[in-house]
């Protein structure tokens, strides 16, 4: 029989939207991926021929390099590297995605039938029906949209690079740290793809369930907001801590801005009595005068910035 209380995650004072083993196993992915790309682009560059060559422009000796190559050999070069970066896994983040947006579903299942017997829906069901379908669709058309997206920026980036070390004539030790700073800063990215990506699917999940609820069964809910408390955590999102919210507001807050990104708020449902008001609000006191455990993010480095700006 139901309680009225919705269960909160596990680590709902720090991490509440979960899914943390999912998120590190594809950043873990992204960057073993990644840097065999860069591997491969440096053994390339190396393979370039090279001579030094010296200039003297008043009085000041210059050393340059010039390259040995082709414009058409360099550009096979930056192709290659275009279908290397291409080879991404984004069917397995896509699966991912779509194993997180299933968890949310069934998560959200838990706590309806938690808070009301008018909630009687089958997890079973809900999965194998057309709008679900539909909907774990355009879940995973965006995750490929996404990283082409990012494949796309990276290989235009690096492909800059390449073609002003041979027409500059840069020092190759240059070039090469240069190679692995721009891996670096893709990394991250690829790093908070997988994050956002994981995290908004799992989100966008229970807040469809729950509008499902209200628009087929007449079930009248309200979302309680849990902040993620971390060194890195944005005011607006600490503020929400303890409110309760619509699903329209939820939406709109995530298509707001950079909100989205790196963001480790969940929303579990609380039921509304006729006039609005919490039918348990019990749950929301404890929310609310629980005291936040702040710490390192198990997932990102605190030393740099993971807002999203």
């Amino acid at each position: 029989m139901p309680n009225g209380q919705p269960p909160l995650p596990r680590n709902w004072q720090k991490f509440p939207v979960g899914n943390i083993t999912r998120i590190k196993r594809e950043q873990r992915r992204m960057r073993g991926a990644l840097a065999k790309v860069r591997a491969w682009l440096r053994e390339e560059f190396d393979k370039i021929p090279r001579r030094q060559v010296t200039a003297n422009a008043a009085g000041i000796t210059v050393n340059a390099y010039e390259y040995l190559i082709d414009l058409p050999d360099l550009q096979r070069i930056i192709e290659e590297l275009s279908r290397r970066l291409g080879d991404l896994p984004a069917d397995r983040l896509a699966d991912a995605v779509e194993a997180a947006y299933r968890q949310g579903t069934g998560d959200m299942n838990v706590a309806l039938a938690a808070i009301t017997d008018d909630y009687t829906r089958e997890l079973t069901q809900i999965l194998q029906s057309d709008p679900w379908q539909r909907r774990i669709a355009l879940v995973r058309a965006r995750v490929f949209e996404e990283m082409r997206g990012f494949e796309g920026d990276t290989a235009r980036d690096l492909g800059r690079v390449l073609s002003q070390a041979v027409q500059d004539g840069l020092n190759p030790m240059d070039v090469k740290r240069t190679i692995s700073q721009r891996f670096g800063v893709s990394m991250s990215r690829a790093e908070r793809i997988s994050r956002t990506e994981i995290t908004q699917s799992y989100r966008r999940a229970r807040l469809d369930e729950d509008r499902d609820a209200r628009e087929r069964l007449g079930i009248k809910t309200g979302l309680l907001w849990l902040s993620g408390f971390l060194p890195d955590t944005r005011p607006s999102h600490a503020a929400l801590h303890g409110e309760v919210v619509t699903e329209d507001f939820v939406r709109e807050f995530y298509a707001e801005g950079a909100n989205a990104i790196n963001c480790v708020c969940s929303q579990v449902p609380v039921l509304l009595d006729d006039d609005g008001s919490v039918a348990t609000p019990g749950i929301v006191d404890r929310v609310r005068q629980a005291k936040p455990q702040t710490g390192e993010s198990p997932l990102v480095n605190t030393n740099a910035c993971q807002c999203g700006h």
